[in-house]
């Protein structure tokens, strides 16, 4: 076992000499300090520990390669790089998402059996009101004032996470009640 007090270069340089113990040492030196971090960029327990891990095992992996002159630094920043990939994947996974369910509901009609915008936006409108009003104000605030995520959980004093669900609820709410909107009704 490492003596706990060996500065970060030390560690350092025993971990590019594949020292186990140095790696045990910096894994339990900045383990709560990185995950506290992904965490409250995240939201998620579950989430902020995969990407800890993530970055644990690629510092492991990659020893010998990497060019760390700072560890903390280094660690942030890796952290942070990581915590954004997520981000994004999941933005454009919700994104991927929400197509899908809006393009499921278009698909369904006919361009001639659509009774026209005009029709269709009262249609809307009338989905929308039926909605728990939470739901429909988050909807209205990503689809049509067109926020982003981040900034309607902001204003809602909710979670990125809690906004996702209340757009996927009323997507799907919209799809059920306007699956049947044709210019025959």
């Amino acid at each position: 076992m490492c003596e706990p007090n060996l500065t970060d270069e030390e560690l350092v340089f025993l971990l590019k000499n594949s020292d186990a113990d140095a790696f045990e040492t910096i894994y339990k030196r900045y383990w709560r300090y990185l995950y506290g971090f992904v965490y409250q960029q995240l939201g998620t327990k579950e989430d902020a520990e995969e990407i800890v891990h993530d970055l644990m095992l690629s510092i492991w992996q990659n020893r010998q390669t990497v060019a760390i002159q700072n560890l903390k630094v280094y660690l942030f920043i890796a952290a942070r790089n990581l915590t954004n990939k997520s981000i994004k994947a999941r933005i454009n996974l919700r994104k991927y998402q929400e197509h899908l369910l809006l393009r499921e509901v278009f698909e369904n009609f006919q361009t001639n059996e659509i009774l026209g915008t005009l029709d269709l936006s009262q249609a809307v409108e009338q989905v929308l009101i039926q909605m728990p009003e939470k739901t429909a104000r988050i909807f209205r605030m990503s689809k049509m004032d067109e926020l982003p995520v981040k900034t309607i959980a902001s204003k809602m004093d909710l979670t990125e996470k809690a906004v996702e669900y209340h757009i996927t609820k009323s997507l799907k709410m919209l799809r059920h009640q306007l699956q049947n909107f044709h210019s025959d009704n």
